[in-house]
């Protein structure tokens, strides 16, 4: 039976005995076997409340419910998204482990930003100030928890901290300087109990850290638009109230005055207990849109808000009660007000776009938004196959769809992803190519359908139409996370690292709850401006391989920073991932596998191609 632990009180503080002792000395043993201990090299996060004791006498039950409420709506998920977990938490304090020191110091600062903004809106009685302590060194862990005289270092720098302070060690100071978007003042030699450890003030040290993203130099307001309530008896509804709320953020992200949250983010918030207070903190939005849609046979039923996420004040709400074939008017009318209501100046012509209706059949409407639900809920090509029938469907509805051949031509450049490693991908492109075609003739302001012709020509070679397509991304919808990220890849095959890093950290910032993927085009884009240190900060925290083909990725910026013994374990890694999915010709060996590689990227100068190739063999692999 493993053993209790006993608990944390002000008075056992009083007494001198050692928090760490209670947090981390109990062994975790099974029954009569002992789970074996092992030596780990990680970032330690240790944190803990200023003045505990004095908060829990004025009002126990009140401190601890808001310090178990930060938890649960702020740190773990700050944690679980800077990659890390958290170990223990007891009484005031908490403990956390991360594989990078990067992750740590972005963890912390992210933390200590969301602490302070929570106490805004508190008495300063109530308030809880958070200390934070990171450091880097070797701990002995069990599998379960993590104890040694690192750990006790973490908590000892954590002790001389300012409220709502961060302070780094010497080692981890080392690692991070210069990959972070943070200030660090260097505090000299402090005396943490029993020695003296050199410390780093994260921020100024005295109040609230940076943000660990830059904030958008616009300073436009951000608005996310939450998955509307499906309110009919059928539960299979739900694909319609999906499709209106993201058609809704479509329509806004086409304002160059408005940032809106990606879907991703956005849509992450699903049937969940939403505080819109909590949901603005932790996606960086002033507004939400939220609502629900009831659909019964012909007539449909929606409710809209527009709530401050500050002051949850609702701005507006509205009800409608239209026939199906009324849709796109309640559409056209909540992007209206929406705007209205929180962009100061707005251009008549953004607002005709954003007006924009994709057809004037609700069935065709209705079998595109079962087709895109297909498509986001696919896992596999056999999956993405079915979602193509409903946009084929909407076709023989409306032949003059052009939302719905761009969806087939993203099929089929989707596809290309999912098939076997080695096999021919031509067919598939080339099918794009025409469906795009098909699209940009019936509607060219489209910026998804900008984006697609730009990424058939660039595996076409055409390299001047790419780049104006890809212009054209930016003027249609300057706004919208994800296309920033596609727009970024286009960049980097055309030569433009550089302005891709820029594109994709405004996209990423804008989509807090980002997959792997997107850090990991950002880190290629790095990769491509000889900024490996920076790379490789990115690339560490990506796990497991989104695409199979990182890894070489990764291989090649390792060995090209001097890492020799990592770029070989990632190309090794490379080359095992390709090896369980290879359907191409079994002689083909590691050159094979890299030129699969290098068909996802059409680069326009050789220098590109020539760049990844010298980090792949510099890295061990033998490729001519």
């Amino acid at each position: 039976m493993a053993a209790r632990r006993p608990p944390i009180t002000p008075a056992s503080r009083r007494s001198g005995t050692s928090r760490r002792t209670t947090l981390l000395a109990v062994t975790r043993r099974g029954v009569g076997f002992p789970i074996p201990m092992r030596r780990r090299l990680i970032a330690i996060l240790f944190a803990d409340i200023v003045g505990y004791g004095e908060l829990c006498r004025r009002d126990e039950a009140g401190t601890r419910a808001e310090f178990k409420r930060r938890l649960r709506v702020s740190i773990r998920p700050t944690i679980l998204r800077c990659k890390g977990r958290l170990i223990e938490e007891v009484g005031d304090s908490l403990l956390a482990e991360f594989d990078s020191a990067v992750n740590a110091v972005r963890c912390a600062a992210s933390i200590q930003e969301k602490m302070i903004a929570d106490n805004r809106d508190m008495p300063a009685e109530g308030q809880l100030h958070f200390r934070v302590g990171v450091h880097l060194g070797e701990v002995i862990a069990d599998g379960k928890g993590i104890q040694g005289e690192n750990v006790n270092l973490a908590e000892r720098i954590q002790s001389v901290a300012d409220p709502d302070g961060v302070l780094v060690s010497q080692t981890v100071y080392d690692q991070v300087k210069g990959k972070l978007p943070l200030t660090f003042r260097d505090l000299g030699e402090r005396q943490a109990k029993d020695i003296a450890v050199r410390v780093f003030a994260v921020g100024n040290g005295t109040g609230p850290p940076p943000s660990p993203l830059p904030p958008s130099a616009s300073f436009k307001p951000v608005v996310a638009v939450l998955p509307f309530l499906n309110l009919s008896t059928d539960p299979e509804q739900q694909y319609f109230g999906d499709g209106m709320a993201e058609d809704l953020l479509t329509a806004l992200s086409r304002f160059r005055t408005l940032s809106v949250i990606s879907r991703d983010s956005s849509f992450s918030y699903r049937d969940k207990n939403l505080d819109v207070k909590a949901v603005g903190r932790e996606l960086g939005a002033q507004y939400v849109i939220e609502g629900s849609v009831r659909k019964l046979g012909s007539r449909v039923r929606i409710t809209a808000q527009l709530i401050n996420t500050d002051s949850r004040h609702h701005i507006w709400a509205e009800n409608y009660d239209a026939d199906v074939t009324d849709i796109f008017a309640v559409q056209d009318d909540v992007t209206r007000r929406v705007a209205a209501a929180i962009v100061p100046h707005i251009e008549r012509d953004e607002l005709d776009v954003a007006r924009h209706r994709p057809t004037r059949s609700h069935r065709a409407y209705d079998c595109f938004l079962r087709g895109k639900a297909g498509f986001y809920a696919a896992h596999d090509g056999a999956s993405i196959e079915e979602a193509r029938q409903h946009f084929e469907e909407a076709l023989s509805i409306d032949p003059q769809f052009a939302g719905a051949y761009l969806w087939l031509a993203r099929i089929d450049n989707t596809l290309t992803i999912y098939s076997r490693a080695g096999m021919p991908l031509t067919a598939l492109r080339e099918r794009a190519w025409g469906y795009v075609q098909k699209a940009a003739a019936l509607d060219d302001k489209d910026a998804r359908i900008q984006l697609n012709l730009a990424w058939c020509n660039l595996w076409r070679g055409q390299f001047e139409a790419a780049r104006r397509h890809c212009d054209m991304i930016g003027q249609l919808n300057p706004n919208d996370p994800d296309l920033a990220i596609d727009r970024g890849t286009t960049l980097v095959c055309l030569g433009e690292p550089e302005a891709a890093i820029e594109v994709m950290t405004e996209g990423i910032r804008l989509n807090p709850l980002h997959p792997d993927s997107h850090l990991a085009d950002l880190a290629e884009a790095y990769f491509m401006a000889g900024r490996y240190d920076e790379m490789i900060a990115i690339a560490d925290r990506i796990f497991p391989d989104p695409s199979r083909r990182f890894a070489a990725w990764k291989a090649a910026g390792y060995a090209l920073a001097g890492h020799r013994e990592k770029a070989a374990e990632e190309a090794q890694r490379f080359v095992d991932n390709v090896q369980a999915i290879w359907a191409g010709d079994p002689d083909a060996g590691v050159a094979g596998y890299v030129e699969w590689l290098l068909s996802f990227y059409p680069f326009r100068r050789k220098q590109d191609r020539d760049h990844l190739l010298a980090g792949l063999r510099l890295a061990g692999l033998e490729i001519p």
